[in-house]
């Protein structure tokens, strides 16, 4: 080992991002790309390998889509339209995910090394190495930031940063470090999760979620020939599942031959169902598995880390930049920590809606369900709830006082509406700055002018039930409404969480 040796200027401090996975991998593109200094670590010698997460929803295109990464993640996925529940022997119903409410109104399905390695080549482009076989020993926390004390095979290295963001999953160092509870509970049901081969009547473009009293599967495709198998597994050996205990587990729900013809991974689970009692502790902040973990059921987490991370790095430039109040950086627990616990407990239900031996539970499952969803109305609440694009801040800290445009309140995401400026028409997804924020108005807003280094603006022809003359709406990077209403409602807004022009 070699000595002890100091790292960075003080007066350039990056941020350190502990953890090289979709959240650590948002986290370390976001920064880069709103032009604040990041060095992303993870202890793994190498990038994992194996496809763990496969979906990626409505929220998460339309989030990464505008930050270059989207396009690429839409031409490599598999693009599914429908989630099918089969039960008694037949199909009982199908989910139609094309009701959503968003132009991603699908689950595409994409193996997460192949995720991964798409975030890596965008962050790559934007100038940022992923070191890899670098482990986090230790940090300490002072008024300028936070002292990290790095491992790798070169040594140990002592890293003045100005944030540390922990990443780095469900049994994360920084979490421990902090003291954070780690809040829920393990769930005794234990699953069998497999890659294979598959010959029989199952479709390219669906999900297909098969119950029986026996237990529970869910198949849904990957890549080429490739499914995913996840299943209830109460009396499977200990170690990983073979091919052929991963055909028992079929034979005994589906009601349709299905041969498994080949595997390339799989693994056995227990699902554990936690939160982080808190989100930030000084110049500390979690995200992704290390902040929360839940079931599989609907494909939320990855999603959600991504999400995450979004939320944060906005903030995060914008304090750093010295162009928002410190306070605002509060603003990213306030945010999603509600939707994180509100996430991981109706994953939850999920996951103990289904398993096997709960005989009342299938029926209530396979006889009420079908009717439930029957309606039109609820195949789009229920889409929407799985896109993510329900996810909404209301009722937070930096939506207080911040009004409404229409049915639209501070801290709903703006909806991709079709909309009119200088005489074209456009959808409003596609005018929102992903830099900064975005005024959007009928007319001139003078007032406004001491920050408007801060926003991006836009003229709109009047908008029934969104925008209406005289009226103004600032949106967030995010793309969620920061404040509408009055010009002064707007400027009330700005002067609590944003920093005037010098000028």
């Amino acid at each position: 080992m070699t000595g002890t040796r100091k790292a960075t200027d003080s007066m350039d401090r990056p941020v350190l991002v502990v953890g090289a996975g979709p959240t650590g991998l948002t986290a370390a593109m976001e920064l880069s790309r709103l032009g604040v200094p990041v060095r992303i670590v993870d202890k793994a010698p190498e990038a994992a390998r194996t496809s763990r997460a496969t979906d990626i929803h409505a929220r998460t295109l339309e989030l990464l889509v505008p930050r270059g990464v989207g396009h690429h993640l839409l031409q490599s996925g598999i693009k599914v339209t429908g989630t099918t529940l089969y039960g008694r022997g037949r199909r009982l119903i199908t989910l139609r995910l094309d009701k959503m409410a968003s132009r991603y109104n699908q689950v595409l399905l994409l193996d997460q090394a192949k995720t991964e390695q798409l975030l890596r080549d965008q962050v790559k482009r934007q100038g940022v190495h992923v070191e890899h076989g670098v482990e986090l020993l230790s940090f300490t926390q002072g008024p300028e930031g936070v002292r990290a004390v790095l491992k790798s095979d070169r040594g140990e290295e002592v890293l003045d940063a100005a944030y540390l963001i922990g990443a780095e999953g469900a049994h994360s160092g920084v979490r421990h470090a902090l003291g954070l509870s780690f809040e829920g509970r393990s769930l005794p049901d234990e699953y069998a999760l497999a890659d294979v081969l598959a010959d029989g009547p199952l479709r390219r473009d669906e999900q297909a979620l098969f119950v029986s009293p026996k237990g529970f599967v869910a198949i849904f495709p990957i890549s080429g020939e490739w499914f995913r198998i996840m299943a209830t597994d109460e009396g499977g050996d200990e170690g990983t599942p073979d091919l052929a205990r991963m055909q028992e587990l079929c034979d005994q729900t589906l009601p349709f031959p299905c041969e498994l013809r080949g595997m390339n991974w799989s693994s056995r689970f227990r699902v554990h169902s936690r939160h982080a009692s808190a989100l930030r502790a000084g110049s500390v902040l979690l995200g992704g598995d290390a902040a929360h973990v839940h079931s599989p059921a609907a494909g939320q987490g990855m999603n959600a880390g991504i999400q995450d991370m979004v939320n944060l790095c906005w903030k995060l430039a914008m304090v750093y930049r010295g162009q928002a109040k410190p306070e605002l950086l509060d603003t990213y627990q306030s945010d999603r920590l509600p939707v994180v616990v509100k996430m991981v407990r109706g994953t939850e239900r999920l996951a103990t809606a289904v398993p096997a031996g709960k005989r009342r539970t299938h029926q209530l499952v396979t006889r009420v369900l079908p009717l439930v969803l029957s309606p039109n109305i609820m195949h789009r609440k229920v889409s929407d709830w799985v896109g993510q694009v329900t996810v909404t801040y209301r009722g937070t800290a930096i939506t207080h006082g911040a009004g409404r445009a229409g049915p639209l309140r501070a801290g709903d995401r703006v909806p991709d509406v079709a909309v009119h400026t200088g005489g074209n028409q456009t959808r409003l997804h596609d005018l929102l700055d992903t830099d900064r924020l975005t005024l959007l108005t009928t007319g001139p807003q003078p007032e406004l002018a001491p920050w408007r280094h801060l926003f991006t603006d836009h003229v709109l022809a009047p908008q029934p039930g969104l925008l209406t003359k005289g009226t103004a709406m600032l949106v967030r990077p995010d793309g969620y409404l920061g404040a509408a209403g009055s010009t002064a409602t707007l400027a009330s807004w700005l002067d609590k969480w944003f920093e005037r022009s010098s000028q």
